[in-house]
This record gives structure tokens, C-alpha cells and sequence, in this order.
């Protein structure tokens, strides 16, 4: 073979090798390898290599050279790639440099490690090129160490890689067992704590928690009060405010102090009034164009808490006639009641009335109540405005001095009446009337009961004085609170101790009673009251009498008749007291 031949055979076979480690190349991933790309082992490719047949590797294999030492295993040649075998080798070298780079220790890099081969393929080489071999020998030669060093290279890099997949996966086991503990940690210190939790509440409840209620709620007019009312739960309670004095007779919040197992706590008592108010109507009398209340047309009001009237429409009184009328009730709470009533619309021309006008006596230096016995009546007007003319009368000089009083309705008719006061030295062994009123108390707690009505009181007080107090012919008779003392402490006296005493018990009784006094002493002096229980004056007259005789609530003619005929016993000025009915008291 000439030498033209040899060198074609030559080339042919370094293209056709090149040719088949592109191909065997061309399965790599292109680019640049990631961290957790698995590098692929190329020692079958390698040594696949190795092994291939061919015109250039067999003359090689041969140690076919000129004896010259020169020949084609011996030529330094420059290996040039082209087409696509050079761009995957170029890319392949690449990415074995990046790769080599990216899993390095740091301080070496991808251009070093090249140098280095290149180093290492250039003094091989170079050996090579000085060796007496051929150039194809020197060719193989070269190329079985470039392969040697890459299969290293590669090796070393999968072992790298699996190094650095075991450590990863043991930081991994290691973060995995940390994640486990702290879960298990987490659920055992909120296990803890939740039972920490329910501990702290159990003993919080049991020993801490407070079991007065916040608020209280009662209706209007409550009068008991009971600590289990304010608890919660049962506890060992004692109320700190005085309860007596509250009072719940308005709307409204009240704080409420209780000592309930040794601390003070506080509550909110609410009053509310939910019952509307209850009531009865009564006709009334007024004058054209007069000016008119509500509350004049209704009667007997009841309700926990105050009560307001009004006008649901406001009646017309610029005529004569019978006007019907609503009038609404409107208690504390809110609730409301409606009474139907009517008014009657007149020209009044009738004077008020005035009653219980009687001879007034007093002490020197003391004040003296003009009006304490004095009614007014009228037959339209509720109320009528009493006037008391004292002008004459000296208080600090004894003597007997005129006493005049004047009434006047909404209408402009007046009513008069005259009387007279007597100012006298007050005896030094006096008795205050508050003295003779805790005494009359007493007796009326024996004798009466709440649900009496005045006449059912008044008779019982008629029958405790003629039980309990004997007839003497003698007493003082400077003060009736004297002589009502006398009647309470020693039990007897005469017509004026009775008298005194039976007007301390209907005071205290709230039962309305005027002094009457015989007017002719020119024979002897007597004392007797009147008195209302609701349907009119009456006589009503204690002193027992020689021969018997009954004087509970008697009228004028009937009281007259017994005078007339037991020598004028119960004689008076009738113009100076009020007239009682014709007929006998009927009420209860």
C-alpha cells in the first residue's frame, strides 16, 4: 500500500470511529447537568470504544510504523471535528466540564479541570509523538487515556453523586425525625396545656368564681327578699345591705352588697312594674268654661309605683250638659289603663261648705293649728283652698279672741265661718301630745286589726272606753292631752276624761272627729265628739250615762230628742258644727 493509500485508510478510519462515538453520544441530555441529575455511566461506552474495530485502531493494534520511526501512528495530528459528530462532542465535553464544575469542592472549577485534561492529553501526546511507534499506534494511545481519564472523571462523579444523595437523604430522615418530635412535642405540650387549662376552670369555679348574679330583677312593691334570689349557686350568703330599707315602690336600679363564702360582692337589683294600674270612675260637677282634672273623675287607684292621669281627648266644658270622658292611667313602667267617666257641665252659683268650726284653745307660747279639725266641701270642687284669719289673735296674752276662715271655689263663690281660740298658761305637769299618742297606739294594737274598716274601729274604741275607764265626778281639765293621759294611766274621770281619751284613739285611728261642747254650762259642762267614717258626721259620745243610753254615731235629731228629755245633756251650737245625715250610718 502506498503511502497515499495508507493515509486515506487512515483518515477513513479515524471518521468512521468519530462518526460512532457521535452516535453513541447523541443520547445525552443536552445542556447543563442539574444537582439532581444522575450521571450516566459511560464505562460500556467506553470500553465499547475501545473495542471497535476498524482500519485505523487494527493498525494501531499491529504497531504498524515506517522503521524510519515516522508513520502515520506517529504524526501529531490535530483532531478536527466537523458537522454534527463535532457539535456533540464540543457540547458533550461542555457538559461534562459543567458538570464536573457544579460538583466540585469549591476552589476548583470547570476551565481548570479542562486545562487539566488537556494538559494531561498534551504530554501524552507528546510522549507519544517522541515515541518511536506509528501514527496510528500513538493516535490510539492517546485516545485510550482520554477515555481512561473521562471514565475516572465520571466515576468519581457518581460516586459524588451518590454521596451527596445519601447525605441529603439522611438530612432529610434527620429533618423528618426533628418534624416528628416537634409534632409530638406540640401535642403533648397542648395536651398540657389544655389540661392545665380545665384544671385552672375546675378550681377557678369551685373556690374563685363569683355566685351572686350580676342583676336581680323584681317586680314593683316586692317587700321580702331572699339571698337565694342573688345566687347563682348554692354558697354560704348574708345580705350587707339593710334590705328594710329599700325601697321599690319606683322603677329603677338599686346596688345591692352581699357577703357571700367571706367576700363582699355586689348585685344589681331592677325594680320593674309590668301590672298595669287598676281604678274605679266617679262622676264630677264643674262649672262652664272651668278648669278640670283628671284624677278629679277617677277614684281608688292602685298601682305599685305612682300613677299619672291624663285626658285621652280633652273634654269640651264651654257648655252646659254631661261630657263623657276617658281618662288613661300611666304607672312607672309604662303600662297604661283607660277609665270611661263623665263630667257635669253647670253654672255653679253654690258656696263651699265649711265643717268643723269649734271653739280652738291654746297655750301661751305655743303654736296653735287653725285648721287640724276643718273640712271643706263643695259641689264641684275636690279641693278648696281654705283661708284662716288670725289677725285678732295674740299668742303670748291669755284671753279668748276671734278666729275667721274663708273658702272660695274655682267658680268665685266663698264660704265663711267664725270661731273663736282661748290663750291660756299651760299647766307645769302638761303632757305633750306625742306622750298621749304612743299611749293610745298601744291600746289600739289590742283592739283593732288592719283589715277593720273606721266604723269597726270607732265602735271598738267606744267599747274599750266604757270597758275601761270608771266614772268620777272630777278632772283637770286645762289640757286634753292632759285628761286622755288621765283616762290611759288611772281609768277613770269624768265626761271630759272620756272625751279626751276616746280622741287620742280615733287620731291615731286616722278617723276625722271634731270636738263638740255643750253650749248651756249653766248647769254643768259636758264633751263629745263628731265623727266620719265615710258617709257623713255623726255624734259619737263615750261618757256613760245614769240610766243607760247608747251614743255611737248618732244624728243630730236623734242626740236632741235624748237632751230634750234629760234636762238639754247634749245641748250645742249647731250652727258651729256640721250637720249629719237624717239617717242612721249605713255603712260598714
Amino acid at each position: 500500500m502506498n503511502e497515499y493509500e495508507e493515509k486515506r485508510t487512515s483518515q477513513t478510519a479515524y471518521s468512521q470511529n468519530r462518526t460512532f462515538q457521535s452516535r453513541d453520544l447523541s443520547h445525552q441530555p443536552q445542556g447543563t447537568y442539574r444537582a439532581e441529575y444522575i450521571p450516566q455511566n459511560r464505562t460500556a461506552i467506553n470500553r465499547e470504544n475501545r473495542t471497535v474495530s476498524g482500519p485505523r485502531s487494527r493498525a494501531a493494534a499491529e504497531g504498524r510504523r515506517r522503521p524510519d520511526g515516522t508513520g502515520a501512528g506517529n504524526r501529531p495530528r490535530r483532531r478536527v471535528q466537523t458537522g454534527t459528530a463535532a457539535a456533540q462532542g464540543s457540547r458533550r465535553l461542555t457538559e461534562t466540564g459543567t458538570r464536573s464544575a457544579s460538583r466540585r469542592p469549591p476552589g476548583t472549577g470547570n476551565a481548570s479541570g479542562i486545562q487539566e485534561r488537556r494538559r494531561r492529553s498534551q504530554s501524552s501526546y507528546r510522549r507519544d509523538d517522541r515515541s518511536p511507534s506509528s501514527k496510528t499506534g500513538a493516535r490510539s494511545g492517546w485516545r485510550l487515556e482520554e477515555w481512561e481519564i473521562l471514565e475516572q472523571e465520571n466515576e468519581r462523579e457518581y460516586q459524588e453523586y451518590l454521596e451527596r444523595k445519601r447525605r441529603r437523604q439522611e438530612r432529610q430522615r434527620r429533618e423528618e425525625e426533628q418534624r416528628r418530635r416537634r409534632r409530638m412535642l406540640a401535642i403533648r405540650g397542648g395536651g398540657a396545656a389544655l389540661i392545665a387549662v380545665v384544671l385552672i376552670f375546675i378550681v377557678y369555679r369551685i373556690f374563685f368564681s363569683n355566685p351572686v348574679l350580676g342583676t336581680v330583677t323584681v317586680e314593683a312593691g316586692t317587700q321580702e327578699f331572699q339571698t337565694e334570689s342573688f345566687l347563682r349557686k348554692d354558697a354560704d350568703a348574708e345580705f350587707v345591705t339593710d334590705m328594710s330599707q329599700i325601697d321599690t315602690s319606683h322603677v329603677g336600679e338599686q346596688e345591692i352588697v352581699l357577703n357571700a363564702n367571706g367576700n363582699e360582692r355586689t348585685s344589681t337589683l331592677v325594680v320593674q312594674d309590668t301590672a298595669a294600674p287598676t281604678a274605679e270612675a266617679q262622676s264630677s260637677m264643674i262649672d262652664i268654661d272651668g278648669e278640670l282634672s283628671p284624677d278629679e273623675l277617677v277614684t281608688n287607684i292602685e298601682d305599685a309605683t305612682d300613677v299619672t292621669c291624663s285626658f285621652k281627648e280633652e273634654p269640651d266644658l264651654s257648655s252646659e250638659g254631661t261630657v263623657p270622658v276617658t281618662v288613661v292611667l300611666t304607672d312607672e313602667g309604662g303600662n297604661t289603663t283607660e277609665i270611661d267617666s263623665e263630667v257635669e257641665v253647670i253654672e255653679d252659683t253654690e258656696a263651699p261648705v265649711i265643717d268643723g268650726v269649734a271653739p280652738l284653745e291654746g297655750f301661751i307660747g305655743d303654736a296653735v293649728s287653725y285648721k287640724s279639725e276643718i273640712t271643706v266641701t263643695d259641689n264641684c270642687d275636690k279641693e278648696v283652698e281654705l283661708e284662716v284669719d288670725n289677725s285678732d289673735v295674740d299668742t303670748e296674752t291669755a284671753g279668748t279672741y276671734d278666729v275667721r276662715y274663708t273658702a272660695t271655689d274655682r267658680a268665685g263663690n266663698t264660704a265663711e265661718a267664725e270661731t273663736t281660740i282661748t290663750m291660756k298658761e299651760k299647766p307645769e305637769d302638761y303632757v305633750e301630745p306625742e306622750e298621749v299618742y304612743a299611749e293610745a297606739d298601744e291600746v289600739l294594737a289590742e283592739i283593732t286589726t288592719d283589715d277593720m274598716t273606721l266604723k269597726e274601729k270607732a265602735r271598738a274604741i267606744y267599747d274599750w272606753c266604757r270597758s275601761n275607764i270608771g266614772y268620777i265626778s272630777t278632772s283637770e281639765k286645762d289640757s286634753w292631752t292632759n285628761g286622755a293621759h288621765q283616762g290611759f294611766t288611772q281609768h277613770q274621770g269624768d265626761c271630759f276624761v272620756f272625751f279626751a281619751t276616746a280622741k287620742a284613739l280615733l287620731t291615731q285611728a286616722e278617723i276625722p272627729n271634731i270636738d263638740v261642747e255643750k253650749s248651756d254650762t249653766s248647769h254643768s259642762r259636758h264633751y263629745w265628739s263628731l265623727i266620719d267614717c265615710g258617709d257623713g258626721w255623726y255624734h259619737f259620745d263615750t261618757t256613760p250615762r245614769t240610766g243607760g243610753g247608747e251614743f255611737f254615731m248618732l244624728t243630730d235629731e236623734e242626740l236632741l230628742d235624748y237632751s230634750a228629755s234629760h234636762d238639754n245633756s247634749h245641748i250645742f251650737d249647731q250652727s258651729l258644727y256640721p250637720a249629719t245625715p237624717t239617717e242612721d250610718s249605713t255603712i260598714e
